[in-house]
Formats: structure tokens, sequence, C-alpha cells
């Protein structure tokens, strides 16, 4: 009998049922510790960023830190050459509701806008993007990891001309981001 039920029981009957740190699955006793399989540090490093870009917005500049942006540790932009990327093998995904099949997760030339790369460069929309860090932009290591609790994400949207601004037009609009998903390796549809 699971030690809730007989709890419940025992509470229903009067009596004072002691606290235990632990349950019974089939037939066996256990704890929360051990029935969960511990997290080892280097297997979930590789985040799976999805940005949210819609309208106008074709490409992005990503950055990651470890310190609030006193400094960076990351940074990926989709809209020209990849001077300025820390990661020269970051795989960035997205859909086109104007290609043969709209669902088909289309991965973008380094070096070539998004927009360039679009079936219909007017009328398509890039309603997302999934940027998977690889093992050179620091995945893999430490700092880029599932358990790092200052790992910070934000980026901005850029439609070709340039970056999305706030209202008065002097700052960019950075949105923060954080991971769908961490996996053991790069993911590649």
């Amino acid at each position: 009998m699971k030690k809730w039920i007989w709890m419940a029981m025992m509470m229903a009957a009067g009596g004072c049922a002691p606290c235990l740190a632990g349950w019974i699955f089939d037939g066996l006793p256990s704890d929360w510790e051990s029935a969960v399989p511990e997290l080892q540090a280097d297997e979930y490093t590789y985040p799976i960023l999805v940005l949210e870009l819609g309208g106008q917005w074709t490409d992005f500049e990503l950055k990651g830190s470890t310190n609030n942006f006193e400094t960076l540790s990351y940074y990926v932009m989709s809209s020209g050459t990849n001077a300025w990327t820390t990661d020269p093998d970051v795989a960035v995904y997205f859909t086109d509701d104007y290609s043969a099949d709209v669902r088909k997760w289309h991965r973008a030339v380094a070096g070539t806008p998004i927009g360039e790369q679009l079936a219909d460069p007017v009328n398509s929309v890039v309603g997302y993007v999934a940027v998977c860090p690889s093992g050179a932009g620091g995945a893999g290591s430490q700092w880029m990891s599932a358990r790092n609790p200052a790992l910070v994400w934000s980026y901005v949207r850029y439609d070709g001309i340039g970056l999305e601004m706030n209202a008065t037009g002097t700052k960019s609009r950075w949105r923060l981001v954080t991971p769908a998903g961490w996996r053991r390796e790069q993911a590649a549809p």
C-alpha cells in the first residue's frame, strides 16, 4: 500500500501519521533523491533558443552573458557577415510561409541575412527562429549549461534596414529570451 494512502487512512481514523521522507513504488521503498537521475554538468549544454520575429522582422542579434551583460559570453547576428559572431558554426533555423513546404525548418546560410533567403522576400513572414549554438561557440563548456543560473540571453530584431528601436528612436529594443530546451548535442533537424 502506498504510504500516502496509509497516511490518509490513519488521519481519517484519528491517528497521527509520522512524517516520512519517501514513498513506496511497486512495493519497494524509495526516496525522491534517488528517484531522479543525477544531471551531469556536461550532458545538457546545447540550448535551443526560440526568438520571436514576425512582421517585417526577418533577422536578429543575440547575446548571452554570465554577469548580466557586464561582458559578453556569446554573440550571434543573422543579418550579414559573421565577422562579429562568436560562434562560426551556429545553426539558425526558420520557417517560410511562401516556401514549397511551409512546415520545413530551413537552415540559414551563414553570412547571408535570413531576409535574403526567403522564397518571397516581400511577402514572407518569419514568425520565429530557432538558434542552436555549436561547440565552437562555447557550448560544451561550463558556462553554457542548463545548470548555470547566471546565464542570461537577450536579442534584438532586425528588418534588413535597422534594428528595432524604442518609441523615441533613442535606443534599440532588446528582448529577453530563455532556452526552450537543452540537449546533449546541437539540434540538427
